[in-house]
């Protein structure tokens, strides 16, 4: 995985560079479709970055789940202020840093290899709809556009958020509707992926600006949100970071997750 994060790292998916942002994409789509995901790119984006729409269907399975994530970056504003290339992944004191690191392309290529390892080992997948956004940094329209009728189509339960964090070396895991009585599921959820060591957060993970996935949730369905991210990870600033420990942590979180949906009675 670090060869081709190195490479997704070096792609400077920054707004309105249409080479590199087709460079990401492609590298994305490339990886999914090795493993049988169908991938679409959709979406007239101004900022030369539209929407990979990708879908794993398992017809031998009713189990269901949608994941965000997005492949742009932020610009970098200050270059000079960074110690290190922020398009070279470096590894410094038990972190990576790079812009994008913790938003967004390590937890998504963690979570793409993550599939790929299960895919290798004969594991089942579960149904898969895979929205993956090039606007979020530029709070972009486009994705509003695009998503709604997929989300309408797929009609799953469960939605995962892009990322999550750790407080103080604890995971979190976020979840919705707002609600005085937290599901049940979400403690299996908890033993299963963290061996029930996270707290939760009845709330959404920290936003920027509206985020088109939450706004297209539907009303009877669930809102997770867990990741490798911390304190540290100093997003949309200089210096971007990722602890190496979380990342590769994730990675075996990830594949737990995806085999309780198979199990899963939501």
């Amino acid at each position: 995985m670090i060869k081709t994060l190195k490479k997704f790292i070096s792609i400077e998916t920054i707004a309105n560079d249409e080479k590199s942002n087709n460079k990401g994409i492609e590298l994305v789509s490339n990886l999914l479709k090795s493993i049988e995901f169908s991938v679409s790119v959709e979406g007239d984006s101004p900022y030369n970055q539209p929407v990979i729409i990708a879908k794993y269907t398992n017809q031998n399975s009713t189990k269901k789940v949608t994941l965000y994530s997005h492949y742009d970056v932020e610009k970098i504003h200050r270059k000079e202020k960074w110690n290190t290339n922020p398009f070279d992944l470096t590894e410094k004191e038990g972190r990576y840093y790079a812009r994008g690191i913790a938003d967004n392309k390590g937890i998504l290529l963690s979570r793409i290899f993550s599939l790929i390892e299960l895919k290798n080992n004969d594991e089942e997948l579960p149904n898969i709809l895979w929205i993956i956004q090039g606007e979020e940094e530029v709070a972009g329209k486009t994705t509003f556009d695009v998503i709604p009728k997929h989300i309408e189509e797929f009609h799953s339960k469960i939605y995962v958020e892009e990322t999550g964090v750790y407080q103080k070396n604890i995971p979190v895991i976020f979840h919705l509707p707002k609600t005085t009585n937290r599901p049940k599921f979400m403690d299996d959820l908890n033993n299963v992926i963290y061996d029930g060591k996270a707290i939760y957060a009845n709330r959404h993970l920290n936003k920027f600006t509206k985020c088109p996935f939450l706004t297209n949730i539907p009303n009877d369905a669930y809102y997770i949100g867990f990741g490798p991210n911390d304190s540290l990870c100093n997003i949309h600033r200089d210096n971007e970071s990722l602890s190496i420990e979380n990342l590769v942590k994730h990675n075996d979180v990830f594949k737990k997750f995806i085999k309780w949906i198979n199990k899963t009675e939501i």
